[in-house]
């Protein structure tokens, strides 16, 4: 069997490992902002669900084929069927944990910086145009598609049912 190990670098690792899921997690709502505010307002659900659809796919898919990769690099014995290479029986452990630290490190800040390089091309939308309050026609632009009835000349509506 295996021998029994002590790490005596387990505290610090938890808790860097505590403080990079803390950043996992925070950059969430970095992401959320930018999709609201490059969606038109009546698409932002539509944007929203996308987006997730996405994330959901890139981290689903290629995540996991990634990071079995660089664990299959720490492998020290194979499994051999009829000359195919089967499940990794012994890993070595040391060359796991490096290699995946290294990996989550630079997934990391491959995420960062396309990140930085999102809000360096980011431009604003136009201004909008003042609301109906401040303009001069007193939002009177969007009744154009509304039917209008000709009224009478001398401007007073009379109910013909003769009830209010």
């Amino acid at each position: 069997g295996k021998c029994s190990s002590s790490c005596h670098y387990m505290p610090a690792f938890l808790s860097l490992l505590f403080i990079i899921i803390c950043f996992t997690f925070l950059s969430s709502i970095p992401a959320l902002t930018a999709t609201l505010r490059c969606v038109p307002d009546s698409q932002r659900s539509f944007g929203l669900g996308i987006q997730w659809i996405v994330v959901r796919t890139l981290g689903s898919i290629p995540g996991p084929i990634a990071f079995g990769s660089v664990i299959d690099l720490s492998c020290l014995l194979w499994q051999d069927r009829c000359g195919e290479l089967g499940s990794c029986y012994i890993y070595r452990n040391s060359a796991m944990s490096q290699y995946t630290l290294i990996a989550g490190i630079i997934f990391k800040l491959l995420g960062t910086i396309f990140f930085l390089v999102a809000s360096m091309l980011y431009q604003p939308p136009p201004e909008s145009p003042q609301s109906s309050c401040e303009s001069t026609d007193h939002g009177t632009e969007h009744m154009s598609d509304l039917p209008i009835k000709d009224l009478p000349e001398d401007g007073i509506i009379v109910n013909l049912h003769g009830r209010l």
